[in-house]
């Protein structure tokens, strides 16, 4: 057997789920804790930057919920190269783009005697959203790329939920294709451009220009439709599983 092939494109194996703790879970904490340790001060704290901690919040729990609810998070092994680990470097990135939405501000506002811009803040963030939302883009569709990834006209990743022997931890019908989560794939790139044509509105002479707080509303606005939206695509993706 040839190792270079074998190196390069590992055999997939399912995660074993020892436990529900992941190291992204670990890493998102770190993350909200670095939001709460600036909402601590919200009493004193201006109105633009309690809308930018909205921002934070709606961005980062609202991730962590959907990496955790996705029907699209691969139930296989991270391995040097295979596509979970490309889909794991995007989450790593993802999580270093959050770290620095939420440390946009000052951890400690009690000893900070001038506050952040109002209209550089704003545009900072928007500018950070919309290169999360192209990590999410790619992100969804390298899930699509693995429900279409095939060895011998088999699929490569079998279709892991209600199709694993728990005894042996091994796909049971391994000629059963993933759906390939194309309406994920639609939304994310609908509110991508949406956030785009934001960016766009922020700058010197356009619209929004000067104007952080309705900027950070309408941010606010967009990343909880945008969960709601995918949390409905995944319930209505679950109903034919639980007839």
């Amino acid at each position: 057997m040839k190792l270079w092939p074998l190196a390069l494109h590992p055999k997939p194996e399912l995660v074993k789920f020892d436990t529900s703790l992941r190291y992204t879970d670990i890493l998102f904490g770190f993350v909200i804790r670095e939001i709460f340790l600036r909402l601590q001060y919200w009493q004193s704290l201006n109105r633009f930057i309690l809308l930018h901690l909205s921002v934070c919040v709606a961005l980062v729990l609202g991730s962590w919920i959907g990496y955790r609810r996705s029907l699209n998070r691969s139930s296989y092994e991270v391995k040097f190269f295979n596509l979970p680990f490309f889909r794991f470097l995007l989450d790593q990135a993802m999580l270093i783009l959050y770290f620095q939405v939420a440390g946009s501000t000052p951890g400690d506002f009690a000893t900070v005697t001038n506050p952040p811009d109002a209209n550089s803040l704003a545009q900072s963030t928007v500018k950070l959203l919309v290169f999360i939302f192209v990590l999410y883009l790619f992100w969804d569709f390298l899930g699509i790329r693995m429900t279409k990834s095939k060895e011998s006209g088999m699929p490569r990743y079998a279709e892991p939920r209600e199709n694993v022997d728990k005894d042996t931890n091994t796909i049971k019908d391994p000629t059963k294709w993933q759906e390939a989560d194309w309406p994920g794939l639609g939304i994310t790139g609908v509110v991508l451009t949406v956030f785009l044509l934001l960016w766009l509105l922020i700058t010197p002479g356009c619209a929004l220009a000067g104007k952080p707080i309705l900027t950070f509303s309408v941010a606010i606005v967009l990343l909880i439709l945008y969960r709601f939206i995918k949390e409905v695509k995944t319930a209505w993706r679950q109903l034919p599983q639980s007839k």
